[in-house]
C-alpha cells in the first residue's frame, strides 16, 4: 500500500506536466476550433490546434475599475482602446508571451497585448471597447479551446 501511493502521485504530476485536466471532458466531436463559427463559416481549416481547454473571459479596455490608473495601455505599451476600435482582435494572458496569435474556438484569433493578474495565470481575457460593457458581462466566464497560432519570434 505504501509503495502504490508515491506511484499515483507521479503519475499525476505526470499528468499535470504535460497539461492534461483531469476531470475536464474533452470537446465532442465538431466542438473544437475549427469547427463552423462566425469566423470560420466552413469549418475546415485544417488539423485542429494544439491547446487545451481554457478559462475564457471578456474585458473592455479603458474601463480604469476593469484595468488600472492607464486603462487604454496594455503590458506591451500598446494603445489597446485604439486597437480595439480598429477592429483588432486583442486578449490579455500569462501562460504566453506577448504578441502570440491565440486562436479562440468560436471566436476566432487574437493578438496578446496585455497581462492579466497573476491569479488568473490559465485564463484568457478578450478586450472588447469601452462601450461594449453588456456584451463583455454577457460574455461571462466560459470554457473554450485555446490553441497557440503563432508565436512572434
Amino acid at each position: 500500500m505504501k509503495k502504490s501511493i508515491p506511484l499515483i502521485l507521479l503519475i499525476s504530476f505526470i499528468f499535470l506536466w504535460m497539461g492534461y485536466e483531469i476531470g475536464v471532458p474533452a470537446p465532442a466531436p465538431g466542438d473544437g476550433p475549427r469547427s463552423a463559427s462566425v469566423d470560420n463559416p466552413g469549418g475546415v481549416a485544417g488539423p485542429p490546434l494544439p491547446g487545451r481547454i481554457r478559462e475564457v473571459t471578456a474585458y473592455n479596455v479603458g474601463v480604469r475599475r476593469q484595468t488600472d490608473d492607464r486603462p487604454c495601455l496594455g503590458a506591451t505599451g500598446a494603445n489597446l482602446c485604439r486597437l480595439v476600435a480598429r477592429g483588432l482582435k486583442v486578449c490579455a494572458a500569462n501562460f504566453v508571451a506577448p504578441e502570440t496569435i491565440l486562436q479562440i474556438e468560436g471566436y476566432g484569433e487574437c493578438v496578446v497585448l496585455d497581462r492579466m493578474s497573476r491569479r488568473f495565470a490559465h485564463r484568457v481575457d478578450i478586450a472588447m471597447s469601452k462601450d461594449e460593457a453588456g456584451r463583455a458581462v454577457e460574455f461571462g466566464l466560459q470554457r473554450r479551446h485555446v490553441g497557440v497560432k503563432a508565436v512572434r519570434p
